[in-house]
């Protein structure tokens, strides 16, 4: 890994408050808000190491908040054991290729999401009725968007949605698999030689302040009104996916 900038690292740090703001204030959000904004200024690949630690430890900690996770974990636990697989294939995806046209796959990952809403008449029903089979490809699918873009969310929030599962099932189980995944995605970066000393050292800091910035959305989210908070969210997101392609062509024509 190249040296890192330190006014890069200055905004590193906003951003990732900024994402542990919204993950708490939604139980979701770190990497859809945290990745695109610091592929801005980086590549993809840079952006997922860097907040590696940081998405463990977010992750982790909504996992247990909420009381009952252990029965709420228990219907779930096989989706965290296919995200493993997709985001071992998908981190040597990333790393064995030009990092660029993963600008592209993020902005789209970003564009499904905000657009999801409609799809809400395609026939989703397929999915309680094979819940097993579903949740196998649904897992290895967001895997391995989590592995190549960090954003494998919008997957697995169709599956769980589909599933009619409480809110709070919902969080736990989606943070369960992403906690799991990034281990083991940690470990292939590991294995492949991209987890040195300046990384770690960057990367606790930025751990510490998303797990700050995670605990003011948690005490926020009663007190903010959600619809306005998520039109802020959905905004900022149309605006990155945007660059994100502006830029992936601006890097292509070598400007």
């Amino acid at each position: 890994m190249e040296n890192i900038p330190v006014l890069y690292m200055l905004l590193a740090l906003g951003v990732v408050l900024l994402g542990g703001l919204v993950h708490g204030t939604f139980g979701v959000g770190f990497p859809l808000v945290s990745t695109p904004l610091l592929a801005l200024m980086t590549d993809v690949k840079t952006a997922i190491l860097l907040t590696l630690a940081a998405n463990i430890l977010v992750n982790g900690y909504s996992m247990l908040r909420g009381g009952d996770w252990a029965a709420s974990l228990g219907r779930f636990w096989p989706i965290a054991v296919w995200m493993p697989l997709g985001a071992a294939l998908g981190t040597l995806w990333l790393v064995a290729v030009d990092p660029n046209p993963f600008r592209l796959l993020l902005a789209a990952t970003m564009v499904f999401y905000l657009t999801s809403h409609y799809f809400r008449d395609l026939d989703w029903s397929w999915i309680p009725r094979h819940p097993q089979a579903s949740g196998a490809g649904f897992g290895i699918g967001a895997g391995v968007l989590g592995g190549t873009v960090n954003v494998g969310g919008p997957a697995l929030m169709i599956y769980f949605l589909e599933m009619k599962v409480a809110p709070l099932v919902l969080v736990q189980a989606i943070n369960l698999a992403f906690f799991v995944s990034k281990i083991t995605q940690a470990a292939t970066f590991a294995a492949l030689g991209y987890l040195g000393l300046e990384l770690l050292l960057w990367s606790l800091p930025l751990a510490l302040v998303s797990l700050g910035g995670l605990r003011a959305g948690m005490a926020l989210r009663e007190r903010v009104p959600a619809d306005r908070f998520r039109g802020w969210l959905r905004g900022l997101l149309w605006l990155m996916a945007g660059m994100l392609v502006v830029q992936f062509f601006l890097e292509l024509s070598g400007g």
